[in-house]
C-alpha cells in the first residue's frame, strides 16, 4: 500500500519571528519618545539648576532682591508649579482617556507637552535677561508642560499593555490554529501515530528526529518545518485535543507572555531621557570649558551658560513636537479600549431592549449584615464571598454605608465609580499607597545626591563634573529598567516578587546609612548610592508603573493609574517638606521604614498578573456592570491572581 503524501508547511519561521521582534523594538521606540521627551525636559530642571545660580544668583539669595522681587522663591515656584501640573494631569488626563480614548488623550497629553516646552525655550530668549519676569512665565510654561507630563504616565503605561495583548492573543491565536492544523494532519496518518503510539516516545524525540521521521514519511515539506521544535505540536492522542494538548499551549505561553515586558521598555525611554539630558549637558559643558580656556571674559562665560540653557531646551522641544505630529499622523486608537467600549454599548442596548425593568430596591435588616442582595443598573452586593476575586467589602459593616451613598442615584458615572471602589478599591489603595511610600523612600536617594557628588568629584568640582557624575548615575538607573523588563515576565519573578525584593533591598540600603552614616568610608557609600538607584529602578519604580495598568479593567484603567501615579508625586511632595525639619540620619531612617511598609502593602493588597490573560478582568467587569457578578467563572477567580487580602476576605467578613 503507497503512502499517504501530504504537503504541509508551517506558517511561522525564524524570519518572521526576527520581524516581529524588529516591529516591536521600533514601536516600543516610537511610543516612547512622549516619556523621554518629557523625562529630558523635566529632569532638566535640576540638572539646569547651577547654571541658573550661575547666571542669576541674587535669585537664589534670600537677602539679595535687586533682581528678582521674591529671591529663592522663583526656583520654589518652578519645582512647585510642574509637580502640581503633573498631579492634576495625571488624574483629569486619566479620566478623560477612559472616556475619549487613547488616541485622543494621547494627543492632547502630547499637545501640552509642546506647548509648555515652546514656551520655555522662547522665554529662555526673549526674557533671559529679566529674570523677576522669566521664573514667573517659566512657572506658568512648567505648568501646562507638567499637566501634559502627567497625562503621559496612565496613558502611555494603558497604551502599552493593551498593545501587549492584542499582540499575544494574536501569537497565542496562531500556535492554536498552528495546533489545530497539525492534529488534524497527524489524525488523518495513523502510520504516524502508530510510530508515535509510545508517549515516551513523542516526549522525548528530538525536533531534529522528529522532522526527519516527518520527512522520510512524505507528510510534511522539510522546508517547510522551523527549528522551533516539533514535539511540543504532536498531541498525545490522534482523536481528541485532551489535558497534554492544553498544557503543550499553556507552556508556549509563557514564551508568549512580553506584556510586562514591552510596558517597562516604553517606561526605560524615560530613564533614557534623563541619561542623554545628562550627557548633552555634560558634552556642551565640556566644549564650552575648552573654548572659555582662551579667556576670562565673564560676559562671554554668561552667553556660554545661556546658550547651553537654550540649546537644552530646545533639543527638547524638537522632540515633543516630532512626538505630537507623528501621534496626529500615524497613532491609532487602542483595539483593546475599542473593543471593550463596543462590547459594553452591545450589553447595554440589550438590556435597555429588555421589556421590563424592576426599580432598584435596597434593603437591610436591622444592624446585622444578612445576604443582601440588590441590583441597580448591574450592582449586586451579598454577604457571601463572590470567588470573583474582587474587592468588593460585600458581607463587612462598611456595606450598608456604601449602598446607602448611592441609593436613587441614576448617574451612569456615580454607579461605575461605586462599583470601582467595591470590587477594586483595595487594589487601588494599594498602588496609590505603594507609589507613595516609594517617592517618599526614594526622595532620600535624590537628597543622597549631593553627598555621592561630593564624594565622587570632591569639594571644587565645576559644573562639568556635577553632571557628569549625574551621568554615570542615570546610566546605572537605565541598567536597572533594562533588567526589570528582561525578567518581569518570568513567572518565578513576577510583578510582586520584583517590587517586594526592591522595597526591601532599598529599605535596608537607606537603614544602613542611616545607622552608620558617621562609619562609611567614601567606596561604601558610592556603592550603596548606585546599589540603591539601580535596585529601585529596577524594582518600585518600574512596577509601581506597570501594576496599575494591569490589575484594572480597561474601562477604568487610565483613570486608576493616574490617581495612583498621582499619590507617587504627593509623596515626593510630602518628602520635600518634611524631610527639611529633620536630620540626615532621620532622613534615611525614615526613607527605610517607609520602604519595609510599603512591601508590606504590596504583599496584602495587590494581586499578581503575570500569567493572567487581561481580557479576563473585563470581562468580569461587564458582567458586574450587568449585575451578574456571580456567573463568572475564568482564570480571575484563581487564587494565584488574587492578593492576600482577597483570599481572605471572606473569613475576615466573618470574623
Amino acid at each position: 500500500m503507497e503512502e499517504p503524501t501530504t504537503a504541509f508547511s508551517f506558517d511561522k519561521s525564524p524570519t518572521a519571528e526576527e520581524k516581529q521582534q524588529n516591529t516591536q523594538k521600533s514601536s516600543t521606540l516610537w511610543h516612547g519618545l512622549g516619556l523621554f521627551g518629557e523625562s529630558y525636559l523635566l529632569f532638566s530642571i535640576g540638572t539646569l539648576k547651577p547654571i541658573w545660580e550661575t547666571l542669576y544668583p541674587s535669585c537664589f539669595d534670600e537677602l539679595d532682591d535687586t533682581e528678582c522681587a521674591h529671591p529663592y522663591l522663583s526656583y520654589k515656584s518652578i519645582t512647585y508649579s510642574v509637580v502640581t501640573g503633573v498631579m492634576i494631569g495625571m488624574v483629569l488626563l486619566g479620566i478623560l482617556a477612559n472616556t475619549f480614548g487613547r488616541r485622543r488623550g494621547s494627543i492632547l497629553t502630547a499637545s501640552l507637552m509642546t506647548l509648555g516646552a515652546v514656551c520655555m525655550t522662547i522665554s529662555s530668549i526673549a526674557f533671559s535677561s529679566n529674570p523677576s519676569i522669566l521664573f514667573p512665565i517659566m512657572s506658568f510654561s512648567l505648568f501646562v508642560f507638567g499637566i501634559g507630563v502627567g497625562g503621559e504616565y496612565p496613558l502611555s503605561a494603558s497604551s502599552a499593555s493593551e498593545r501587549a495583548m492584542v499582540a499575544m492573543k494574536e501569537r497565542r491565536d496562531a500556535e492554536s490554529d498552528h495546533e489545530i492544523r497539525i492534529q488534524s494532519l497527524l489524525s488523518d496518518n495513523p502510520e504516524l501515530w502508530q510510530t508515535l503510539s509510545d508517549e515516551k516516545r513523542a516526549l522525548s524525540v528530538s525536533p531534529v528526529e522528529a522532522r526527519s521521521m516527518l520527512s522520510d514519511k512524505n507528510i510534511l515539506s522539510t522546508d517547510g518545518v522551523g527549528e522551533s521544535g516539533i514535539r511540543s505540536h504532536i498531541p498525545l492522542s490522534p482523536t481528541n485535543t485532551t489535558n497534554d494538548t492544553r498544557n503543550s499551549l499553556n507552556s508556549q505561553n509563557v514564551r508568549l507572555r512580553t506584556r510586562g515586558k514591552e510596558v517597562l521598555m516604553v517606561f526605560s525611554m524615560q530613564g533614557a531621557g534623563i541619561f542623554a539630558n545628562s550627557l548633552l549637558l555634560t558634552f556642551l559643558l565640556m566644549l564650552s570649558q575648552r573654548k572659555g580656556e582662551n579667556y576670562n571674559d565673564g560676559e562671554k562665560q554668561f552667553l556660554s551658560l545661556l546658550n547651553i540653557w537654550r540649546i537644552t531646551y530646545a533639543i527638547g522641544t524638537l522632540i515633543l513636537a516630532y512626538v505630537l505630529v507623528s501621534r496626529i499622523l500615524y497613532l491609532t486608537e487602542s483595539e483593546v479600549w475599542a473593543h471593550d467600549r463596543a462590547e459594553r454599548e452591545v450589553q447595554h442596548h440589550v438590556k435597555e431592549s429588555q421589556p421590563s425593568f424592576e426599580s432598584p430596591e435596597i434593603e437591610t435588616k436591622n444592624e446585622e449584615i444578612p445576604d443582601v442582595t440588590q441590583t441597580l443598573s448591574g450592582i449586586t452586593l451579598g454577604s457571601q464571598f463572590d470567588g470573583l476575586g474582587s474587592t468588593n467589602l460585600d458581607g463587612c459593616k462598611i456595606v450598608p454605608t456604601l449602598v446607602e451613598s448611592i441609593k436613587g442615584t441614576n448617574d451612569p458615572k456615580t454607579i461605575k465609580a461605586s462599583l470601582l471602589l467595591q470590587h477594586y478599591g483595595v487594589r487601588l489603595f494599594g498602588t496609590s499607597l505603594t507609589w507613595l511610600l516609594w517617592d517618599i523612600a526614594f526622595y532620600g536617594n535624590k537628597l543622597f545626591q549631593s553627598s555621592f557628588l561630593l564624594v565622587l568629584t570632591g569639594k571644587d568640582a565645576s559644573l562639568m563634573d556635577i553632571t557628569g557624575a549625574s551621568a554615570i548615575n542615570a546610566f546605572v538607573a537605565l541598567l536597572g529598567y533594562y533588567v526589570a523588563a528582561a525578567i518581569v515576565d518570568d513567572p518565578d519573578v513576577g510583578r510582586l516578587t520584583l517590587q517586594q525584593i526592591g522595597f526591601i533591598v532599598t529599605g535596608t540600603l537607606f537603614l544602613l546609612c542611616g545607622c552608620l552614616s558617621d562609619r562609611l568610608s567614601s567606596t561604601w557609600l558610592v556603592v550603596i548610592y548606585f546599589g540603591s538607584s539601580f535596585f529601585g529602578n529596577c524594582g518600585p519604580n518600574c512596577t509601581t508603573f506597570l501594576i496599575p495598568a494591569e490589575i484594572f479593567p480597561t474601562e477604568m484603567r487610565t483613570m486608576c493609574h493616574g490617581i495612583s501615579a498621582s499619590s507617587g508625586k504627593l509623596g515626593a511632595l510630602i518628602a520635600s517638606v518634611l524631610f527639611n525639619f529633620i536630620s540626615e540620619k532621620q532622613l534615611f531612617l525614615c526613607s527605610g521604614y517607609a520602604s519595609f511598609i510599603a512591601c508590606c502593602i504590596t504583599f496584602i493588597t495587590i494581586p499578581e498578573t503575570t500569567t493572567l490573560d487581561l481580557y479576563e478582568i473585563d470581562k468580569q467587569w461587564r458582567m458586574i456592570l450587568d449585575g451578574r457578578k456571580f456567573d463568572y467563572e475564568g482564570p480571575a477567580n484563581d487564587v494565584k491572581h488574587l492578593s492576600f487580602y482577597e483570599r481572605n476576605q471572606h473569613a475576615c467578613c466573618r470574623r
